[in-house]
């Protein structure tokens, strides 16, 4: 009988821990890559994208989140930078990607980093949307990106 008891308990550890982990990858709690930009405790999600010379490449959708109600700010600053040891240069731009009517496209620099601030309204859910463009020194560009 003690060992059903005890069988029961670990299966009902395991359930509760892996809905904690699941809660905080969906909050974005995840540890971002190495490579991110500006990769640091204070980085709530992070991402990549890329592109082509003179072309929009596809666009990253990996931070989804809710703005709060009150006290925001209404902005929402990205960093971003391209791969280490490489002389890849970019043009970046986000917006927050609403189920309709998405915003417009805001640039956040060019070069091989930068960062740049989103326009996002408070108490609104979206996506944070994020492409990239090779520049004519490299052929294709990969950045990473955080928030």
């Amino acid at each position: 009988m003690s060992e059903v008891k005890s069988t029961k308990r670990g299966r009902i550890a395991a359930a509760v821990g892996t809905s904690l982990v699941v809660s905080a990858l969906s909050l974005g709690l995840g540890a971002a890559p190495a490579s991110a930009a500006g990769a640091s405790a204070k980085s709530v999600c992070s991402g990549s994208a890329s592109g082509a010379l003179l072309k929009w490449g596809p666009v990253s959708k990996q931070c989804s989140y809710t703005s709060p109600a009150s006290g925001w700010k209404g902005k929402l600053k990205v960093s971003w930078k391209v791969q280490e040891s490489t002389n890849q240069y970019a043009c970046v731009q986000a917006r927050m990607g609403k189920a309709k009517h998405p915003d417009k496209w805001q640039s956040v620099g060019c070069g091989q980093s930068g960062s740049g601030s989103v326009k996002w309204p408070a108490n609104s859910a979206s996506n944070l949307e994020v492409r990239a463009q090779a520049r004519p020194n490299s052929p294709l560009v990969n950045v990473d990106y955080s928030i």
